[in-house]
């Protein structure tokens, strides 16, 4: 990289800084810091969750999987997008009406105090671990793609790690949820433009389309493969922790609940899945490109910055990697929030000091800011000691310990009221342990065994243990339920997850019809169907497009 290349990233940097800065003034209470104030509009929504959720494991993890496996890994980013539709249509909205700004706190509503206390200490270190992820991830690409000969500290790990914590943690201090809104929308334009600079200049390289066809090899085209590592029962996992995450992750959903309504909040996680899917080419076709122009890289992560270095040339190189900066400073500012709020506002507030008034929770808020960035500093050097395949480490602790969370808070949560603490916190820990002995038994690599296992032991678990125990008594029950429809005392338009009018009922069957025509291609993966991918490509589509018009229709 040259200096003028360099510069601009460093102009960059000054940039999100005086952003957040200048948004510094309207944060006065811990609501204006945590949720923006609830004011945020569906497109600003979308535009926010679409750059918080495209980072550098995208460009450089999922761009790597590409070009050794293959462009199943697609899946990965699609099946995400599809739980982001669900969860808008379906989950979203009745947690924005009951104006939360965590899951945990939900719990608290739900159940109880110690299980919100419990459950939000664990997401606490379960994000900054994320965090350690995206940080380590950020510093290794651009030790390659930014590194400036002369400068030794460009290629330095430490230094950009340094870079991207302080900076990402400053204008987050400052600015809060406004500032981290307002940038990642700043930051998706560049994101997208830095990608699209240069996706035809790779694709020029190998001859576009029929090239590239021509040049791959056999199978790396295949949507659904009949087995392997990305295979259909990797698709399958994919697309259930998809549901989970767009409905339990607090990075996500603090941002949804920043929304000005349900209504809102519905619609800018429906265009977030919506928009996010196209993209997936801008990140997988040049992985796709480099397996012909780089053949034999053997570290599979270092093919899209080897790809982008040799391809850009001075200037061009600068934009792009504004753009990749861009990408991975929205996804550290975003967790940065999560992890503040999760402190300040399911163990803070929720037991240390319940009477703390709101500018002492802002102060507090705004501190953890600082201990967040430092714990994701802590865990970006301890992840080599947890071993060389980190990401299939990372994806069995999500089926550990993130699936029964989801079957508690939301299938249990919303479905059952006879549900209670008791029954709930036996069904997750039993979950825990049985995706924990899957781990054990048949390795990280096989992470979809423990999203599978432990998901099902707390399904199966939960009814009879709660059933042991007398019905709990819950004075938010009540208003729990009644948040699962519209009422007048709702905030802006309505919007009922069940439509009230025929066509947006005739919407919600085609959108069931879509889920099911792509379960039906994914599993006849399994005996290698040729049209398997089509078919859950096309059960996709549908998918969204009646998503889509069911916003319409209310």
């Amino acid at each position: 990289m040259s200096y003028v290349d360099f510069g601009m990233l460093a102009v960059f940097l000054v940039c999100m800084f005086l952003v957040g800065y200048a948004l510094s003034r309207w944060i006065d209470t811990a609501d204006d810091f945590m949720v923006a104030g609830r004011h945020l509009t569906p497109f600003i929504l979308a535009g926010a969750l679409t750059a918080a959720n495209v980072n550098l494991y995208s460009f450089v993890g999922q761009s790597g999987t590409a070009y050794k496996y293959g462009i199943s890994i697609v899946w990965q980013t699609w099946t995400g997008n599809m739980g982001l539709v669900f969860s808008g249509l379906f989950i979203i909205p009745i947690l924005r009406r009951l104006k939360i700004r965590t899951v945990p706190e939900f719990l608290g509503m739900r159940y109880n105090v110690w299980i919100r206390f419990l459950v939000g200490f664990y997401w606490v270190l379960r994000l900054a671990f994320w965090l350690g992820i995206v940080l380590r991830a950020a510093a290794i690409a651009f030790m390659t793609i930014a590194r400036v000969e002369g400068f030794r500290l460009t290629g330095q790990f430490s230094f950009w790690l340094l870079v991207f914590a302080l900076i990402a943690v400053a204008y987050t201090f400052l600015g809060g949820m406004w500032s981290v809104t307002i940038t990642d929308v700043i930051q998706f334009v560049l994101m997208l433009g830095g990608a699209l600079i240069l996706l035809p200049l790779v694709m020029q390289q190998v001859g576009w389309w029929p090239g590239l066809v021509g040049s791959l090899p056999k199978g790396h085209l295949n949507l659904v493969p009949g087995g392997g590592p990305y295979g259909w029962k990797f698709i399958l996992a994919a697309w259930i922790m998809g549901i989970q995450w767009a409905s339990t992750d607090q990075g996500l959903l603090q941002m949804s609940f920043s929304s000005r309504d349900a209504r809102s909040a519905a619609r800018g996680l429906v265009l977030a899945g919506i928009i996010t899917t196209p993209f997936a080419m801008l990140w997988i076709l040049p992985g796709l490109a480099a397996s012909v122009i780089h053949p034999g890289i053997t570290e599979m992560d270092s093919a899209f910055p080897t790809l982008v270095q040799s391809t850009l040339p001075p200037i061009l190189l600068g934009i792009v990697a504004c753009g990749l900066l861009s990408s991975q400073l929205s996804t550290i500012s975003t967790n940065l929030e999560g992890v503040a709020t999760l402190f300040c506002n399911d163990v803070y507030k929720a037991v240390l000091k319940r009477q703390a008034g709101p500018r002492q929770t802002l102060r507090v808020v705004r501190a953890m800011t600082f201990v967040a960035g430092a714990l994701g500093i802590f865990f970006a050097y301890l992840i080599p000691l947890i071993g060389e395949n980190v990401v299939a480490a990372y994806l069995t602790v999500v089926g550990i310990f993130d699936m029964p969370y989801f079957m508690i808070t939301i299938v249990f949560g919303l479905l059952w009221k006879r549900a209670n603490w008791q029954g709930v916190l036996i069904g997750y820990l039993a979950g825990v342990l049985a995706g924990g002995i899957s781990a054990s038994v048949y390795g990280t690599d096989a992470f979809f065994f423990s999203i599978f296992i432990s998901s099902l032991t707390t399904l199966v678990v939960t009814p009879p243990a709660t059933l042991v125990f007398p019905p709990q008594e819950n004075s938010q029950l009540d208003r729990i339920w009644e948040s699962r429809t519209h009422t007048g005392a709702d905030e802006g338009p309505p919007f009922h997850v069940i439509p009230r009018s025929a066509r947006g009922r005739i919407c919600t069957v085609l959108f069931f019809l879509g889920l099911g025509l792509f379960l039906a291609g994914v599993i006849s993966g399994s005996v290698n169907f040729a049209g398997a991918g089509a078919m859950a490509a096309g059960g996709m589509v549908l998918y969204f497009l009646s998503g889509l018009l069911r916003l319409a229709f209310d």
